[in-house]
């Protein structure tokens, strides 16, 4: 129905589905319904646990779930070791479903395990975050940090099924939420001029965390994502776009020690990329000062003097997109 937008997506990997389904921790059946298994396992953020902590344990019930707290540290290669153990001694078997509550973090570890252990099995993703339910839930990559390299190794694996219950939004602190706002703004640049007034009128609306426009807006994000990565899944050629604001934010991100939340990194990745479009003569300065007025509310909170330029240098230098000795810039 119009109320639960739905979408099937197709992979190279293997085809699944997303769904909108409104206060998911009241319907545990609902969301298991489409998904064949002999065991469930979770991995939670720890935040949503302490969050929602009497319906989470209640929609758990028996089984085993892991707390891991969103940090980039636990994205290690080393700190895997501890999530594999965990699962094969707690005899995780091939017909068992890993079952993830989180954001991007929980996102990652969880795709990465689900891609690699017993070459493969069966995992759902409920993201709780802005960011993970308009913009990483769906695309399929999965991606851990290797020493101070962020997201050096990976493998591109859906999960069987995402599920979307914006009311998790409703708890998000504030430079949580505008991270998923930077991912928003990102895909309704790189459309047209409707989707853009689209983008404009949202920002305007006043309550942004208001679930029917919010609902809207994440819909609109996921289709335009959607229809940059299926033709390219694996990043040859036109999915590099959505990489716009990514070069530099990543490098910020680092920089900072991840003091700087992924989408607001990639919103002073944009403004980079724009200001550096400019005073190549690529871009318009009325476009140009149009798209900051978007950008602008939205900037980290950082004082840049703090951040040398070697240090953005040395990990620009590390971006994964670089194919020669020059830097790529979107």
């Amino acid at each position: 129905n119009a109320d639960q937008p739905f979408m099937r997506i197709t992979s190279k990997v293997k085809d699944y589905s997303l769904e909108f389904i409104d206060e998911i921790l009241e319907k545990k059946e609902t969301l298991f319904s489409q998904i064949k298994f002999n065991r469930l396992f979770y991995f939670i953020d720890e935040a949503i646990v302490e969050l929602y902590k009497d319906k989470i344990m209640a929609f758990i019930g028996d089984d085993k779930f892991l707390a891991i707290p969103a940090v980039e540290q636990n994205k290690s290669y080393l700190k895997l070791a501890d999530y594999y153990r965990l699962l094969i001694e707690s005899g995780f078997r091939r017909g068992d479903v890993l079952v993830t509550f989180g954001g991007g973090i929980l996102q990652d570890i969880s795709g990465f395990i689900a891609s690699t252990l017993y070459r493969g099995v069966k995992w759902l993703f409920v993201p709780t975050t802005l960011l993970a339910q308009a913009d990483s839930c769906i695309g399929s990559k999965t991606s851990i940090n290797f020493e101070d390299g962020k997201n050096l190794i990976g493998s591109f694996y859906p999960p069987d099924l995402i599920v979307i219950d914006t009311y998790f939004c409703g708890s998000l602190p504030q430079p949580c939420f505008n991270s998923g706002l930077g991912e928003i703004i990102k895909y309704h640049l790189m459309v047209d001029e409707g989707k853009y007034k689209l983008l404009k009128d949202y920002l305007l609306a006043g309550d942004l965390r208001e679930q029917k426009k919010l609902k809207s807006i994440i819909v609109s994000s996921l289709e335009i994502k959607k229809s940059y990565f299926e033709s390219d899944e694996f990043d040859t050629g036109r999915r590099n776009l959505l990489n716009y604001g990514h070069c530099f934010g990543h490098a910020l991100e680092s920089a900072t020690k991840f003091a700087v939340p992924h989408g607001e990194a990639v919103i002073a990745g944009m403004g980079f990329a724009n200001l550096l479009s400019l005073q190549r003569g690529i871009l318009e300065k009325d476009v140009y000062e149009d798209i900051e007025t978007v950008l602008r509310p939205y900037y980290p909170a950082i004082n840049l003097e703090t951040i040398s330029d070697g240090t953005i240098m040395h990990f620009l230098q590390k971006d994964k997109k670089r194919t020669g000795s020059n830097l790529t810039m979107i």
